[in-house]
């Protein structure tokens, strides 16, 4: 069971991460404005690196909004069905979940060593490798297949592991 522990402690500290991350995003972004406004050399990179940081956020909040059902979900129809019905509903829908979770993230980690083979540069105001992108996508969407798989061998009757629908 380390291993499931060790996995509980990743998906928290990629969440408290990805608020760090949000809170960096936001300050580099007031800072750059504010630059802007008083007739200073604005951060060049700051574009460039907001939406990196973003992407990173994104992917790194998403399992840990997933399991506690802090994800935008609509619920009204599905929860309007009989119960075995509702049941049947959103174990479909989680499967359907876990396979297009599964493979979106095959097909950036294929992208993603293409780019790192062909060794592609995002290049901005600052040169990143196009390789990042598809790990932080790849990455983050695998961890949501865990999540979705998770509940779906627990028996989850609600798209979310831990919030009441």
């Amino acid at each position: 069971m380390f291993l499931i522990r060790f996995y509980d402690r990743l998906i928290v500290v990629l969440a408290c991460l990805a608020a760090l991350t949000y809170a960096f995003a936001t300050g580099l972004i007031i800072v750059d404005v504010l630059l802007r406004n008083f007739g200073l050399r604005p951060i060049q990179s700051a574009s460039a690196l907001v939406e990196y940081v973003l992407l990173f956020a994104t992917m790194a909040s998403g399992p840990w909004l997933l399991r506690h059902g802090a994800h935008v979900a609509i619920n009204s129809f599905v929860g309007m069905l009989p119960s075995t019905l509702h049941r049947l509903v959103v174990r479909l829908a989680m499967v359907i979940s876990l396979a297009t979770l599964v493979l979106l993230s095959w097909r950036a980690a294929l992208i993603g060593i293409e780019e790192h083979a062909f060794g592609a540069v995002d290049i901005r105001s600052i040169d990143i490798p196009m390789w990042i992108a598809y790990a932080l996508l790849s990455g983050g969407l695998g961890l949501m297949a865990i999540e979705v798989l998770r509940m779906l061998v627990r028996g989850n009757t609600s798209m979310g592991g831990t919030a009441s629908h």
